[in-house]
């Protein structure tokens, strides 16, 4: 299979990830509560540690702990948009319900999931601030590969039967969609950021002609709406990606070469 064929796969996988949220709507609600809660949880850390506390030593403890129960609040939600999106794949008409009783009944393997990469993401801050040039490097580098190993975990996790440590060592099989990978880490990001600018040039329109208040209103508005759009788009993607060309399921208006 050639560049051209990995490109167009790619393409499709895009494009189709953009026609599911037509197909089913619910899949919106996932990631709109996920921003939502963790700017709660986010609140919440403020409140008890800055405000209540003002203690370097109680700074890093519950701030370990904030990551750590963010780390599994939010894959404990990318689970349930797996699923959703999965049964959408079907044919079906997903709800919230099923999302979150299929996540729930996974829920150890989704602990198990997200202790190993708040560990993994530990390492990756620690070389960044204290390896120097190539820490910095070594932990970009880490970064993205554990970024990309774990959108594809999860749904070996929820889709399959497979528990955490299985769908890790599935990995492997994941090197025969490198090229569908790799074109939509580096063309994804442009996009988004292609459609900020477009928002951001707008918002300063509206601020000379309504005023800063509005201008600042709509730059606000759009950078939720498009950080829901990244989020749900990025499980979208993955999901297809590991449902046909790793489990080579087919998926209703998706072919791939």
């Amino acid at each position: 299979m050639g560049f051209v064929d990995r490109l167009s796969n790619s393409w499709r996988l895009f494009k189709t990830s953009f026609s599911f949220i037509k197909r089913d709507k619910t899949l919106i609600f996932i990631p709109v509560f996920m921003l939502f809660s963790m700017m709660i949880l986010f609140f919440l850390f403020v409140n008890f540690v800055f405000w209540r506390f003002g203690s370097s030593g109680f700074t890093i403890v519950y701030g370990a702990v904030f990551l750590l129960v963010a780390y599994v609040w939010s894959t404990f939600l990318a689970a349930m948009q797996s699923w959703m999106v999965y049964e959408v794949a079907q044919g079906k008409d997903t709800t919230m319900a099923a999302g979150f009783k299929r996540a729930f009944g996974n829920i150890g393997d989704i602990v198990a999931y997200a202790l190993v990469f708040f560990f993994i993401t530990l390492i990756i801050n620690f070389l960044k601030k204290e390896g120097g040039r190539a820490g910095e490097i070594g932990g970009g580098i880490l970064q993205e590969v554990s970024g990309v190993a774990g959108k594809l975990i999860l749904p070996a996790m929820i889709v399959t039967e497979r528990n955490f440590w299985d769908a890790l060592k599935q990995l492997g099989q994941a090197l025969k969609a490198i090229p569908e990978i790799a074109f939509y880490e580096v063309g994804s990001r442009p996009f988004f950021s292609l459609l900020m600018i477009i928002f951001g040039l707008i918002g300063v329109g509206f601020m000379m002609v309504f005023g800063v208040i509005i201008g600042i209103s709509f730059i606000l508005i759009m950078l939720f709406l498009l950080m829901v759009l990244s989020i749900l788009v990025d499980q979208i993607y993955y999901t297809l990606l590991y449902l046909t060309l790793i489990e080579k399921k087919k998926v209703k208006g998706l072919k791939l070469r």
